[in-house]
């Protein structure tokens, strides 16, 4: 084992750096651990509102059927990443109005799925459950809440493992 296997990572990152090398690092870290700080915020706000869109919808909502007009296989991320199939829905509101909208679903081309429907909001629709749509809004909160307080302790226990090398003259 070397000497070098017992100092703490940070230090080894840091301590091999000159001033501005260390500097630059230090602040990458921050800046990056609070902007994975911000998108944890967004994400929890973003899972707030749709479980308060959910509530709000299971209430008043209207359930009705619709039609699936056509489905699609789309790809996500670099080089093909994840694949998502979509589904475009056709229904007539209950003020004869008729709307159409994509959204990710199984049901296959002429089946008829249910939309749920807000009267008082007639741009909020979907085919997903007021189940789906909290678990989502809850697991978006989790998430978010998770990177807002783990980041901000994680630089927090970097910087002190670079404070701890430079006290042992590591650094």
């Amino acid at each position: 084992m070397e000497a070098d296997d017992r100092v703490p990572l940070g230090a080894r990152v840091v301590g091999r750096a000159g001033i501005a090398g260390r500097t630059v690092v230090l602040a990458f870290c921050a800046v990056f651990a609070l902007l994975l700080t911000a998108v944890g915020a967004g994400m929890a706000v973003s899972g707030i509102g749709r479980l308060g869109d959910t509530s709000g919808t299971s209430g008043r909502g209207t359930t009705i059927g619709g039609t699936v007009l056509a489905a699609k296989q789309e790809t996500s991320g670099p080089q093909g990443g994840s694949r998502i199939r979509r589904i475009e829905v056709r229904f007539t509101a209950p003020d004869g109005t008729v709307r159409s909208f994509w959204e990710t679903g199984d049901a296959d081309v002429g089946d008829t799925i249910a939309v749920h429907y807000d009267p008082e909001h007639p741009e909020s629709f979907t085919t997903h459950s007021a189940g789906e749509l909290r678990t989502l809004g809850v697991l978006l909160i989790v998430m978010g809440a998770a990177l807002v307080v783990l980041m901000p302790l994680l630089l927090v226990r970097l910087g002190l493992e670079v404070h701890r090398a430079r006290r042992r003259g590591h650094a």
